[in-house]
Parts: structure tokens; C-alpha cells; sequence
């Protein structure tokens, strides 16, 4: 089990790369206009982290932990990318 939720990790790390690709190239764009573009792999991939924390620790994860994951910093300057702010699932409704 430990092995599956090791790969799943990854994976999920793998994913959160892509949605920083995404926000990178979308930075200064109105995000409104790439709403229904975004949102349904968005909502996958809430799904994906809820599923795996459930397995995790037998408890719900919350909205903010999952935003949280989805807060990037750039390795140039180390200040946070605020792309992601706009891109909050609370939002996204």
C-alpha cells in the first residue's frame, strides 16, 4: 500500500508541474476567457488529491491545503507566483 501511495505522490507531483506550466504561460491573461478550458482538469485533479489524502489519513483535506500545494515560488527570485491565486477552486464554480 505504502508503494501505491508513494507513486501516487509522484504522479500528483508530476501533475502539479503541468498546472505551473499552465499558470506560467497563462500569467497575465484574463483567466475568464480560459475558464472552461481549465476547469475540468482542475476539478480531476481535486479529485485525485482528495482520493489520495482519504487513503492517507482516513480524513477529508480541506480547500486551502489543496490551494496551498497549488502556490508556486520561481527558483529565480524566490517571490511566490500569485498566478495560482487566480486559479482557486473556489473560484472556479
Amino acid at each position: 500500500m505504502e508503494d501505491i501511495l508513494t507513486e501516487s505522490e509522484i504522479k500528483l507531483d508530476g501533475v502539479r508541474q503541468k498546472i505551473f506550466q499552465v499558470a506560467q504561460e497563462l500569467s497575465g491573461e484574463d483567466m475568464h476567457q480560459f475558464h472552461r478550458a481549465i476547469t475540468t482538469g482542475l476539478q480531476e485533479y481535486v479529485e485525485a488529491v482528495s482520493f489520495q489524502h482519504f487513503i492517507k489519513t482516513r480524513s477529508l483535506i480541506s480547500m486551502d491545503e489543496i490551494n496551498k500545494q497549488l502556490i508556486f515560488t520561481t527558483e529565480d527570485n524566490g517571490k511566490e507566483n500569485k498566478t495560482m491565486r487566480k486559479l482557486r477552486f473556489r473560484e472556479m464554480k
